[in-house]
C-alpha cells in the first residue's frame, strides 16, 4: 500500500477501535510495526492522535514494557451532515466522536420543497456564519438524500417528484466546504459503523419512515451493487395479491409497513366513520402522525391493530428472510414505530419464530435501535469524514 493508503488505514483503525496499542495496529491491519509507529508518531505531531496511558488489561502478561495506547483527538476538526425528507431537513455538526456540537431541524413547507437546493445553501451558509469557531475547523459537508444518486449527474434518483430541482452541483458549486451526497440510509449504516465501536465490519441496516431502505456494509465497505436499486427492501414483494405500489408492482413491503401507507390506511379508517380511537386523537384525518397511530395500537384500536400486526407480520418474515440469505452479524432495526414496547415485542416474536432453527439466538443478530430522528444527518457527517479526512489525511 502507498504511504495515503497506509495513513488511511490506520486512522480508520483508531476510529473503530480506540484506545489502543500499536502492535495492536499493526496485527490486525498487516501494515508493518515499524510503519505503524512511524505514521503513529506523525499523526501525534500532527494533533490527529495523542497517547493516553498504558493498558491496564489484567489479561496482558506479556512481558516488558506496557503497551502506550492511541486514541483520537475527537475536537480537531468538526463535520455536517445535513439529511432532507418530505417533511424535514434536519442539520447536524458533529465532533470526529459523532457528539453533537449543534443541530436544528425544520419543517418543510411545500415551496420549499421545489426550491430545495436554494433553501439548503442558504440555511447551511446562515448556519456556519453563526458558528464562526466552528466553521474554522470544518472538514467538509455531507448531505443525505431520500433516494440515489446518480454520480454523474449528482442528481437525486427517487420515484416521486418530490424534489425535481434538486441539484448536487449547485451545493458544490456555492458551498465553501466539499460536499459529498449519498442515500439517506446508507449514510445512517456508515454513521453506526464509524461511531459505533461495537458495531460489527458486516451487518444489514433496516430503515422504515416513509419509505424503507436496508443498506449492507460488508467487511467494512458500504455495499454498492451494480446500480442504485441495492437495498431496495420496501419494493420486495409479501403478496402477490396486494395493494398496488407506486412502482407498478402489487403487494411490496412498503405497502403494509411504511409510515406513508400506514397512515393511509388510518386516514381512510378516520374518513369511513368506523369505530376508531383515532378519531379521539385528532380533530381531522390530516392531522394524523404515526404517533397518533401507535397510541391507537397501545389503546386497543381492533382495526389498527390488524393494519399494524399486518404489518409486522410481513416485517418478520423480510427480516428473517435477510438473515438467512445474507448472514450478516447484525440486523439493525430504525423505526419511530419500535418505540412502542408493544410493537417492538410482537415484532421479535415474529422474527424468533421465523429463526427457531437457528444456532444463534436471535436476539444477539437482530438489534431494534432507539429511534433517533437525527440518525441520517449524524450519518452524512460521518460519510464526510470518511471522505473528507480518513481518506485525505
Amino acid at each position: 500500500m502507498t504511504t495515503q493508503e497506509n495513513r488511511s488505514t490506520i486512522l480508520e483503525y483508531i476510529f473503530r477501535h480506540a484506545p489502543v496499542a500499536r502492535s495492536t495496529i499493526a496485527r490486525n491491519t498487516q501494515i508493518t510495526p515499524a510503519t505503524v509507529t512511524s505514521i503513529s508518531g506523525d499523526f501525534i505531531r500532527e494533533g490527529i492522535i495523542h497517547e493516553i496511558g498504558s493498558d491496564e488489561n489484567p489479561e496482558e502478561t506479556s512481558p516488558g514494557r506496557k503497551k502506550i495506547l492511541l486514541d483520537l483527538v475527537p475536537d480537531r476538526v468538526y463535520s455536517m451532515g445535513v439529511e432532507f425528507t418530505k417533511r424535514h431537513v434536519r442539520f447536524l455538526i458533529c465532533d470526529l466522536r459523532g457528539n453533537s456540537v449543534f443541530q436544528t431541524s425544520w419543517l418543510l413547507e411545500r415551496e420549499v420543497k421545489e426550491n430545495i437546493t436554494e433553501f439548503l445553501i442558504n440555511k447551511i451558509t446562515e448556519i456556519l456564519h453563526s458558528l464562526p469557531e466552528i466553521t474554522k475547523s470544518l472538514i467538509g459537508i455531507g448531505v443525505a438524500v431520500p433516494g440515489h444518486i446518480d454520480i454523474q449527474q449528482d442528481k437525486v434518483i427517487i420515484n416521486s417528484s418530490t424534489f425535481p430541482g434538486f441539484s448536487g452541483k449547485e451545493l458544490k458549486k456555492h458551498l465553501p466546504f466539499p460536499v459529498v451526497l449519498e442515500n439517506n440510509v446508507r449514510c445512517m449504516a456508515f454513521g453506526r459503523y464509524l461511531f459505533d465501536q461495537t458495531s460489527p465490519e458486516t451487518f444489514a441496516f433496516f430503515h422504515s419512515g416513509l419509505g424503507m431502505f436496508c443498506a449492507m456494509m460488508k467487511d467494512s465497505h458500504l455495499f454498492q451493487g451494480s446500480n442504485y436499486y441495492a437495498g431496495e427492501i420496501g419494493h420486495t414483494i409479501v403478496n402477490p395479491e396486494g395493494k398496488k405500489c407506486e412502482c407498478g408492482k402489487r403487494g411490496c413491503l412498503q405497502t403494509y409497513c411504511s409510515e406513508t401507507w400506514l397512515l393511509k390506511y388510518c386516514r381512510l379508517l378516520y374518513d369511513s366513520n368506523a369505530s376508531t380511537v383515532l378519531t379521539a386523537l385528532k380533530p381531522s384525518a390530516e392531522e394524523l402522525t404515526i404517533e397518533d397511530v401507535s397510541r391507537a395500537f397501545s389503546l386497543g384500536d381492533v382495526q389498527v391493530g390488524n393494519y399494524i400486526s399486518t404489518a409486522l407480520k410481513y416485517l418478520g418474515i423480510t427480516i428473517s428472510n435477510l438473515a438467512i440469505i445474507m448472514n450478516p452479524d447484525k440486523i439493525y432495526l430504525h423505526c419511530s414505530l419500535f418505540s412502542n414496547e408493544e410493537i417492538s415485542e410482537e415484532l421479535m416474536d415474529y422474527i424468533k419464530q421465523q429463526l427457531l432453527f437457528v444456532d444463534d439466538p436471535t436476539d444477539r443478530t437482530v438489534q431494534l435501535l432507539p429511534f433517533n430522528p437525527f440518525e441520517g444527518p449524524q450519518g452524512a457527517a460521518a460519510y464526510a469524514i470518511k471522505q473528507f479526512y480518513i481518506q485525505t489525511i
